[in-house]
């Protein structure tokens, strides 16, 4: 059993291949066409054991920036943590969280979503569990702006290689706590899971992801070059439901806005470094998930 990372996955078609069928056998993702679309750079490293040409355990990282109170910091976000149920039980995923902490010392702040199957899992590394918000606005108190919105096609390269510029270069859409420059994670979910959720307000210069589910919007993400007022873009926003989800943590805004605890069949881990305390009750971006 071999230990690879990095280019050595990222650049070798079998291993590629050998990942993407474990990615999807173990949580449904496919990540083909995020990497067909050359979206998968090493901004994104998979450590894995191999054996006889395929993975059968892996650990990946995503790298960014997280902001916290205005203040920037170097983030690594843990994700696809995975084995093949024919190698479980033998302590792979240990030996590649130990290679994986060990390539890290040097990050601010390190942390990861699981799910209830493994709790007990992260604290052995320090992390510890934070708990999360949901912040809710109602229709009613949102003020109409006319303005144009269009619904944006990302199999359009021309409009795709808008997204993806201004998802490099964009602002942060909450001060208090967002992610920037982890755009090719938010191009993973733009074209897998938000693929017909995509909205461009030309007035903003900005995109907007915004998911409406049975009961209530989720307002996913803001992404312009420049500062957007949240209260504007719900406005302009063609959203039938009575309550609209803030699937981020907002900056004070000129509404009311509910804030309750975020439930869910799992739970945030941080291991705070570099004297960095990550806090409780916030949300962190649903389009940064990696």
């Amino acid at each position: 059993m071999n230990f690879l990372k990095g280019d050595a996955v990222r650049l070798n078609p079998q291993l590629k291949g050998s990942f993407f069928k474990l990615a999807n056998d173990t949580f449904g993702l496919d990540f083909r066409q995020w990497d067909e679309l050359g979206y998968w750079n090493d901004s994104y490293c998979p450590y894995v054991l191999e054996a006889e040409g395929e993975i059968v355990a892996n650990v990946s990282t995503g790298h960014g920036t997280m902001i916290l109170d205005g203040r920037q910091y170097k983030a690594v976000q843990i994700g696809t943590v995975m084995t093949n149920p024919t190698f479980q039980g033998k302590g792979l995923s240990r030996q590649l969280m130990e290679k994986v902490m060990e390539d890290h010392v040097d990050a601010n702040i390190i942390y990861l979503f699981a799910n209830k199957t493994v709790l007990d899992f992260y604290p052995k590394f320090g992390f510890e569990t934070r708990t999360q918000s949901i912040f809710t606005v109602d229709k009613k108190d949102i003020e109409p702006v006319y303005t144009e919105v269009k619904k944006v096609n990302l199999e359009d390269k021309p409009t795709r290689n808008i997204f993806y510029e201004t998802t490099v270069f964009r602002k942060p859409v909450s001060q208090k706590m967002s992610m920037v420059q982890n755009e090719n994670i938010v191009m993973f979910h733009a074209l897998t899971q938000y693929q017909d959720c995509i909205y461009y307000v030309p007035n903003f210069q900005a995109f907007v992801i915004l998911n409406e589910t049975a009961q209530h919007a989720e307002l996913i993400d803001v992404i312009s070059k420049e500062p957007v007022n949240i209260q504007e873009i719900l406005g302009c926003l063609p959203i039938q439901s009575e309550q609209i989800r803030l699937c981020f943590t907002p900056d004070d805004i000129k509404l009311p806005v509910t804030q309750d605890v975020f439930i869910d069949d799992g739970a945030m881990f941080v291991k705070n470094q570099k004297d960095i305390v990550y806090p409780n009750n916030l949300l962190y971006p649903y389009s940064g998930l990696a």
